[in-house]
């Protein structure tokens, strides 16, 4: 996967068939496809570019230092990472996973999906009926960094919890109800925003009418071995 934004005009080049997708506007999802020369990228290729663009999009759309030094962290360390072997595994949890259609990132993010390995929460013994996530610490080597994809089926939310390292999101899908912050209400956030917890900050989140997609970033003391 290639992916370049300029103005509202974003290039997709698939790599499983070959065809160049383009997006006319961020707000419009409809690809327009004409087919292009065949070319192939590795699973972890096509991750590794997209996860380069949403660190990219954590550092644009940070509101606090924080989430500009945990995105940078993670910017740098993906760029250069060495890859883990892993096996694809899909979970219930995905089944509207068809759904994940917000913005490009969405859909770039909708077409991966498949191909990564997807794991319950350690959190919530569902057998990853309601959420699911992918942990990316497990595909690529990144020491004094945590960082996933967390996915939360439509209508169902992700448990209360807290822990000792600050924490980063960047919100890919769905808008959704978000304990963050300090905070003790839920508020409705949206599609391409950053959120920051400090450690041991107590959160959760609610999912609306479509799936939650986020990437998480934990870093600083406490992170597990």
């Amino acid at each position: 996967m290639f992916c370049h934004l300029h103005r509202k005009i974003r290039i997709h080049l698939d790599s499983l068939d070959g065809r160049i997708r383009v997006c006319i506007s961020p707000d419009v999802v409809d690809w327009v496809s004409f087919p292009g020369r065949a070319y192939r990228m590795t699973v972890d290729d096509e991750l590794r570019l997209w996860l380069v663009e949403a660190a990219d999009a954590a550092i644009e759309f940070s509101n606090r230092s924080e989430i500009a030094e945990g995105a940078e962290k993670f910017r740098s360390a993906i760029e250069i990472a060495a890859s883990i072997p892993f096996e694809s595994q899909m979970l219930p949890a995905l089944r509207n996973l068809h759904r994940v259609s917000d913005t490009p990132r969405a859909c770039e993010f909708a077409a991966i999906a498949p191909s990564l390995r997807w794991v319950q929460s350690h959190r919530w013994d569902d057998e990853g009926n309601d959420r699911a996530l992918c942990v990316l610490s497990d595909a690529f080597e990144l020491p004094g960094l945590e960082v996933g994809i967390m996915y939360v089926d439509q209508n169902c939310s992700y448990p209360v919890h807290n822990h000792p390292p600050q924490e980063l999101y960047l919100t890919i899908s769905g808008s959704a109800r978000w304990r963050y912050g300090g905070a003790e209400k839920l508020i409705e956030v949206k599609p391409e925003t950053t959120l920051y917890n400090h450690p041991s900050d107590i959160h959760t989140v609610e999912a609306g009418d479509t799936p939650l997609v986020a990437m998480y970033v934990l870093w600083g003391e406490g992170l597990r071995p």
